[in-house]
């Protein structure tokens, strides 16, 4: 009888003849594998990689990999989109600032020709976590009459959505709102606010359901002096604050209003001192200027993160008459019901750092500093305070206690210049 050998053994004696496959083989074999790797990677990096072969494509294409590659890297800024416009000489320019300064590019002229078949100029009036709200106003004054054109714009994939605001009673100013976490969830929402007299409607959009659903309307509303134009959405709400410290907020699940409260500003604060309102790292931040008199008692001392300012160098500078100001950043974390102060300034280190701004003229100074951002992520640069000034970009780093220069516009009396943070990603639109 002629015996035969067990099939596991006849696997054992093959595969011992094959050649062995390296881990890099092993690795890159394995969709899973190579699918987690790649998620862990730059945003820009990935699409270029979609060119190694057809598998690779086919991998960071699917939509679940936007999803995963988002959720792992959902608020990596890497820089400031800058919006320079030039007072009636000719169309705005786009550049992309990186976080440290260290590198300027001029953005190409048709970065927001995403959709050639609508003429006119775009604005970008808002970035959120990767994505952009965009608007186009029409070129020809004969189609001045037509309903702007809202869109949702990726400029990492290039992938856009139209956006058409529905009509409120007869209102018909719109106020959007970008809504996006991709640590929560990986569908946005933009609210569309109308306000007229003492009426509020609020409608949502859903990039789940791609439809607009009313889930507000309020008579006799007071708006508290508020700029619906700027709301920050933070701990599941969209959040309004005026100038004077009073808002309120919308619960996007429960779909209701909710006050907010206020932050501890001294009884003399003016609506002029104010500067600065949104979020980062996980906290709302409220931002203004404050005088020594001003200035809480209840700073803790870590907070005074300003440089060292010696006696002899406030006496040589020439803007040292403008007096103790500073720029006192406002912090409220999630499930608090309470402000405190995270960090304050001296604004005679700005001075100092930046004669030129003076212009001889001490109300200048303190005129002339507007805080475009507020960041503050787990980096390198640590707590970034972002400074609007004239003809210069700044900032501060609080970690550091350092300014840079991110970017020079000159003269200045003949431009303006807007900081929107830039985060790339994946994200579907």
């Amino acid at each position: 009888m002629t015996s035969s050998s067990p099939s596991h053994l006849q696997v054992s004696f093959n595969s011992a003849t094959r050649k062995k496959s390296s881990p890099v083989d092993v690795v890159f074999g394995n969709d899973d594998f190579l699918s987690e790797i790649l998620s862990h990677l730059p945003a820009k990096t990935v699409l270029k990689l979609k060119l190694i072969s057809k598998k690779w494509l086919s991998i960071i294409s699917h939509p679940s990999f936007a999803i995963r590659h988002s959720y792992l890297n959902p608020h990596t800024i890497s820089g400031f989109l800058l919006n320079v416009s030039y007072h009636f000489k000719k169309p705005s320019s786009y550049r992309f600032v990186s976080i440290d300064g260290k590198s300027v590019v001029h953005v190409s002229p048709d970065f927001l020709l995403f959709d050639p078949d609508k003429p006119g100029s775009t604005y970008v009036s808002q970035s959120c976590n990767g994505l952009l709200l965009c608007s186009r106003r029409t070129r020809y004054s004969a189609e001045r009459t037509k309903p702007t054109q809202y869109y949702v714009f990726n400029p990492t994939t290039r992938q856009f959505v139209v956006l058409t605001p529905p009509s409120g009673d007869g209102i018909r100013s719109n106020r959007l709102q970008l809504v996006f976490d991709p640590s929560k969830s990986p569908h946005y929402k933009v609210l569309c606010i109308h306000y007229f007299k003492s009426l509020l409607e609020i409608h949502v959009y859903s990039s789940e359901t791609r439809i607009w659903k009313l889930s507000l309307k309020q008579e006799n509303f007071d708006s508290l002096c508020v700029n619906l134009n700027n709301g920050v959405s933070w701990n599941g709400a969209i959040h309004w604050i005026s100038p004077t410290g009073k808002g309120f907020c919308f619960l996007l699940d429960e779909q209701r209003l909710q006050s907010m409260p206020s932050p501890p500003l001294p009884e003399s604060w003016e609506a002029n001192s104010f500067r600065y309102f949104g979020e980062s790292g996980g906290k709302l931040h409220f931002i203004g200027l404050l005088t020594r008199e001003q200035k809480p008692d209840t700073i803790a001392m870590d907070a005074n993160v300003s440089p060292e300012l010696s006696d002899d160098k406030l006496t040589g500078s020439s803007s040292s008459n403008i007096g103790s100001r500073y720029v006192v950043v406002y912090a409220m974390e999630r499930g608090c019901s309470k402000w405190f102060v995270k960090y304050h300034l001296d604004v005679n280190a700005i001075a100092m750092a930046y004669p030129e701004i003076s212009d001889g003229s001490p109300c200048f100074v303190i005129g002339s500093i507007f805080v475009s951002s507020f960041i503050d992520e787990n980096n390198d640069e640590g707590p970034l305070l972002v400074i609007n000034m004239p003809g210069e970009i700044i900032s501060y780093s609080f970690k550091h206690r350092t300014f840079k220069n991110l970017f020079s516009f000159h003269p200045y009396k003949h431009y303006s210049c807007h900081a929107l943070r830039f985060t790339e990603t994946l994200s579907l639109v």
